[in-house]
C-alpha cells in the first residue's frame, strides 16, 4: 500500500521546497483570506513556479471569477473546496481545473473527498469510521490532525488515497517544520506506505 501525501498550508518557498524533496506528492495553498495560513494569489509563482509536483489551492465558498483569477497564475492545478460549495457549483468549477472537496457525502461530484475534522486547519480530528466507509468506493483524502507519530496508525485505520498535513508539521500556523516533514516520511516509509 504506498499512500499520497499532501502537505498543506505551505506560505514559504523553503518550506514548499522541503515537502517536494522529501516526498510529497501534492502542495497545498490556502487562498481564503480569513485563514491565518492564507496566500495571496500574487505570491503564488514565488512560493511554488518551477516545482515538480502539483499544487492544490484550497478555498472557502469562492466565486467563479476568484478561481479563474488564481488558475490565471498558471500554478494551482487542482481546486479544493473547504465550504459549503454545492454540488452543482463543484460541476462548473471542474470545467476549470480538477476539483476536491472537503465532505462526507459519499455521492458529491469531485475527484476526492477530503474527510477532514469540522474546521479545517485546526489540528483536531475527523470522522475516521465514516472516512474508511467513503475511501472502500471513493478516493479519499485524509486530514485533521495527522501528525507524524499517528500518520502511520491513521493511514491503516481509514485506508485513505492520501492523507492531508497542514498543522501536525508546523512549528506556527503557516510555517513548517522541516524536521516534522522529514520525519513524516520516514515513519510512512518504515510503515511500509511510501
Amino acid at each position: 500500500m504506498s499512500i499520497k501525501v499532501k502537505i498543506c498550508g505551505l506560505t514559504r518557498r523553503c518550506d514548499a521546497e522541503c515537502a517536494t524533496d522529501c516526498g510529497a506528492d501534492y502542495l497545498g495553498v490556502v487562498l481564503y483570506d480569513k485563514s491565518p495560513r492564507f496566500v495571496a494569489p500574487e505570491r503564488l509563482k514565488d512560493i511554488f513556479g518551477g516545482l515538480p509536483i502539483p499544487v492544490v489551492g484550497v478555498f472557502v465558498d469562492p466565486d467563479l471569477e476568484y478561481l479563474k483569477r488564481v488558475l490565471f497564475s498558471g500554478v494551482v492545478d487542482i481546486i479544493q473546496l473547504h465550504g459549503h460549495e454545492s454540488a452543482e457549483f463543484a460541476r462548473e468549477a471542474a470545467k476549470l481545473a480538477p476539483v476536491w472537496k472537503a465532505a462526507y457525502e459519499f455521492d458529491f461530484p469531485a475527484e476526492c473527498l477530503v474527510c477532514d475534522a469540522l474546521r479545517g486547519g485546526s489540528g483536531e480530528v475527523g470522522n475516521h469510521a465514516l472516512a474508511a466507509q467513503i475511501a472502500k468506493v471513493r478516493r479519499v483524502m485524509l486530514a485533521g490532525g495527522i501528525t507524524p507519530e499517528n500518520a502511520v496508525e491513521f493511514a491503516k485505520e481509514v485506508a485513505p488515497y492520501g492523507i492531508d498535513l497542514a498543522s501536525g508539521v508546523e512549528s506556527a500556523p503557516g510555517i513548517k517544520d522541516h524536521a516534522k516533514i522529514e520525519k513524516l516520511f520516514n515513519r510512512l516509509v518504515n510503515g511500509g506506505l511510501k
